[in-house]
């Protein structure tokens, strides 16, 4: 806020990546959620499980403040296949609360991968892209992100990185009540 408030020409947005617990909570309050501008929601447990999780994902979608469903199926390759779900239910519900769909760059998540980025496309979705970097040296893997994007033929207009910052502050808002 401090930064904010000294410099008008950019704007530091705080967020956070909140954990999805297994019956579809998150590991942070309502009000702990508030105080952030932007809210990825992401699994991180019971990727490895073989029972559908639809509900536990469709859950998390009707939290008030989350923004994006980041790394939706918990893919890691050579690792784990992911969360199994009925994912065409959980587009459509992402869809119409308006919550982006992440499309991960790291090389071994690619998750989503430009197949399922198709399918949340056809859904409706809005999409973010983003690199998963975990130091500098990986940001390059935005471009990963970018190609699944392209290759799933998502118009610039739904991918909320590519948006002008009032829009995106609007869309932020406005998720933050519903």
């Amino acid at each position: 806020d401090a930064i904010n408030a000294r410099h008008g020409d950019f704007v530091v947005l705080k967020g956070v990546e909140a954990n999805i617990d297994a019956d579809g909570g998150l590991d942070l309050s309502a009000e702990e959620l508030a105080t952030f501008d932007l809210v990825l929601a992401a699994p991180h447990a019971k990727l490895r499980k073989t029972e559908d999780q639809t509900e536990r994902l469709l859950r998390v979608l009707e939290t008030a403040g989350v923004h994006v469903l980041a790394h939706p199926s918990g893919r890691k390759r050579g690792e784990r296949a992911g969360i199994v779900a009925d994912w065409d239910a959980i587009f459509a519900r992402a869809a119409t609360r308006r919550i982006a769909i992440e499309i991960d760059g790291d090389p071994s998540r690619q998750d989503l991968n430009f197949a399922m980025a198709a399918r949340a496309r056809d859904a409706g979705c809005l999409f973010a892209l983003d690199s998963d970097a975990h130091g500098a040296d990986q940001l390059v893997y935005a471009e990963t992100a970018i190609a699944h994007a392209r290759l799933a033929g998502i118009p610039p207009a739904r991918v909320i990185n590519c948006w002008p910052l009032a829009k995106l502050r609007r869309w932020m808002r406005d998720r933050q009540s519903r």
